[in-house]
């Protein structure tokens, strides 16, 4: 089960070194390495681990928050309860307080953290290393994709992160997370990129960076650095009962959503009005594709509709990127504005066709 990573506040919800392995060939006996045999995998040559993180953590911190917020929820009453009980009907409204982690992007004081953290809230305050806090007012924020973005005016420059290239990042390479763990307050944690390319169920629209850095929940919305200190990632969920598997936004998917956050306060998605089922092996051998999602309906007067997409034809690509599964294709047509014109490339009576779709906009509760 995965579990964001928002604590709610007074009772947090729960949902170092380096091992450098050497593969060596074993020498023995009947084992002897010859002329022919590849060498040994070692480091590379001048490669040196580090013995501190502590100077990337003393550069970057000043530019990362907690966020504190309140919302109002509204109890279920039974209208019965004065009559049977006896007793005055009671509040239907509460104030609830909860806290997770941001950092700041910019000088002028704009702030991202996740959705869940702040994106409901009725009032936000943010509090930096050195104890000065601001009340932060929510620019936009997408439950789509998890992110918020926020605004301080702090009558002066803040220090701030710089959202660095999270494509380049490999597995292996060490990150650092910075964030408010179960209202711990500031609490640095290291380790490395465990995975990329990770699909979480119930969030289809992000494939996240997995970490073993240690996270927990309060550590929703912070950062996830690399060693020169620019953010490759946010820190939204972990695995339920396992804090060294957790997940980070990448930077690559934060940038076109801050920008659209900034200028409109809020995310315009791609929708296709598809929907579609996985090809089974056996399907893709009767069908001669080997990726793909098969179509099962057109939504009436959808863009596929309009386009002239059916039903029983296979997605191959978008935009000549290949579609594997209904995953990969909600990514690829949601990560684009509605009114973006895409080429959808598919199969049709065991022929290639390409289709000009002008996508529309991705309703609250949609298909594809």
């Amino acid at each position: 089960m995965r579990s964001h990573l928002y604590a709610p506040h007074p009772s947090p919800r729960s949902t170092s070194g380096i091992a450098l392995l050497v593969a060596g060939l074993a020498v023995g006996s009947g084992c002897v390495a010859n002329a022919e045999s590849p060498a040994a995998a070692v480091a590379p040559v001048g490669f040196v681990p580090p013995t501190s993180l502590a100077p990337l953590v003393d550069a970057v911190e000043p530019a990362v928050v907690n966020v504190y917020v309140t919302s109002r929820q509204t109890m279920r009453v039974d209208p019965r309860l004065p009559m049977l009980l006896g007793v005055p009907m009671p509040a239907t409204e509460r104030t609830v307080q909860g806290q997770g982690s941001g950092f700041v992007i910019s000088p002028d004081g704009y702030l991202l953290t996740n959705d869940h953290v702040a994106g409901d809230a009725d009032t936000i305050k943010v509090k930096f290393e050195n104890g000065e806090e601001y009340t932060a007012k929510l620019v936009g924020s997408d439950s789509e994709s998890d992110i918020a973005l926020l605004k301080v005016d702090a009558k002066k420059s803040l220090p701030w992160l710089k959202l660095g290239d999270s494509d380049t990042m490999r597995v292996g390479d060490w990150v650092v997370a910075i964030g408010n763990p179960l209202g711990l307050g500031h609490t640095v944690t290291a380790g490395i990129v465990s995975g990329k390319g990770r699909v979480l169920a119930d969030e289809p629209l992000n494939d996240f960076i997995q970490t073993d850095a240690s996270i927990n929940p309060g550590n929703s919305g912070g950062p996830l650095l690399g060693v020169n200190g620019e953010v490759v990632g946010m820190n939204t969920a972990i695995i339920q009962n396992a804090n060294t598997v957790g997940f980070a936004i990448p930077a690559a998917h934060l940038e076109d959503i801050v920008k659209q956050l900034r200028d409109h306060g809020r995310v315009s998605h791609g929708y296709l009005g598809v929907h579609m089922s996985p090809i089974p092996e056996e399907g893709m051998k009767q069908l001669n594709v080997t990726s793909g999602v098969y179509l099962t309906q057109i939504e009436p007067n959808g863009p596929a509709e309009g386009a002239g997409l059916r039903a029983g034809d296979v997605i191959l690509k978008v935009d000549g990127h290949a579609i594997s599964d209904s995953q990969t294709l909600m990514r690829a047509v949601a990560g684009l504005r509605a009114g973006t014109s895409v080429v959808v490339t598919l199969q049709r009576d065991g022929k290639p066709k390409d289709i000009q779709v002008k996508l529309g906009e991705r309703p609250t509760s949609p298909g594809n």
